[in-house]
């Protein structure tokens, strides 16, 4: 199929051919020979376009695929989830279990944890894709963050828990359940690369119309060379081989922390742990 443009190109040389004035004209050639290069070209782009439009339509497709997956497994998963952890739940307070059952208790525990928290993601990730971030709610930081903390210790009795500054309300703008896997993330990080115990502090304050919270850990720490791209999807440090992990965690806090029109930094060295920075705008009076 012609394009207008090119058919008017084409009759407009083809004119130009026919008028005897032109006989003989050495640019008469050149420019036949620019209007066949011309129409060539379109030819070629409408190709591309069509070719593109295909990947797009194919790509939404797979996107859905993909969304309708992730739910499909999150729902399976769920129930035989919830009864292994409520069953483990049953065994930690039986009173005639051996020595050593209680600490592979708690390691079924923590798969089961794992498991939840990977869905989790999985899902916050297909929901910024699907739709925008509402920021017309709004929450308690600080008693969120004093509950992830209190969660978290009680999972996790090889390691300390140091909480700072959730004494007081701080009230910010958008998705409390959003929010909550950045949080639970980065303490899921603090104690997962701290494999030997150590403290996990996490403060909150406020820095000028900004929320601040900084999670901080006594862990491997992170390579120079890795730094830059700690928050790209799927990547793994090079001194995390042996870890479990998928690569989302830090990838998520990001987006989701960016959505709500903050920001997340690190600040880390090899062995001497990492210390993660979010800012958040708090809601605003009046």
């Amino acid at each position: 199929m012609r394009s207008q443009d090119d058919d008017d190109l084409r009759l407009w040389v083809q004119r130009l051919a026919e008028d005897p004035a032109n006989a003989g004209n050495p640019l008469l050639a050149e420019f036949q020979e620019l209007a066949a290069r011309h129409g060539k070209l379109l030819r070629q782009f409408r190709k591309i376009a069509k070719i593109s439009d295909r990947l797009q339509t194919e790509t939404k497709e797979m996107a859905q695929q993909q969304r309708q997956f992730v739910l499909m497994v999150s729902h399976e998963f769920r129930t035989p989830l919830a009864i292994i952890d409520s069953a483990s739940q049953m065994l930690e307070i039986e009173p005639q279990l051996p020595v050593s059952a209680p600490p592979r208790v708690r390691k079924i525990r923590n798969a089961v944890r794992r498991m939840l928290h990977l869905m989790d993601r999985c899902l916050a990730d297909d929901r910024l894709d699907s739709t925008a971030v509402s920021a017309k709610g709004k929450f308690d930081l600080a008693a969120l963050l004093a509950e992830l903390m209190a969660e978290r210790g009680v999972a996790t009795p090889n390691h300390s828990f140091e909480t700072a500054g959730c004494e007081r309300s701080v009230s910010v703008p958008g998705d409390r359940d959003l929010l909550a896997v950045v949080f639970s993330n980065l303490v899921e990080n603090a104690v997962k690369y701290s494999p030997g115990g150590g403290h996990v502090r996490l403060g909150l304050s406020r820095e000028n119309d900004l929320a601040l919270v900084r999670v901080e850990d006594e862990g491997i720490g992170v390579n120079a060379t890795d730094r830059p791209r700690i928050f790209d999807k799927y990547f793994r440090a090079s001194n995390a081989a042996g870890t479990a992990g998928a690569g989302l965690g830090l990838h998520l806090a990001r987006r989701i922390v960016e959505a709500h029109g903050g920001s997340i930094a690190v600040a880390s060295e090899p062995d001497h742990g990492s210390v993660f920075t979010v800012r958040l705008p708090v809601e605003r009076a009046g």
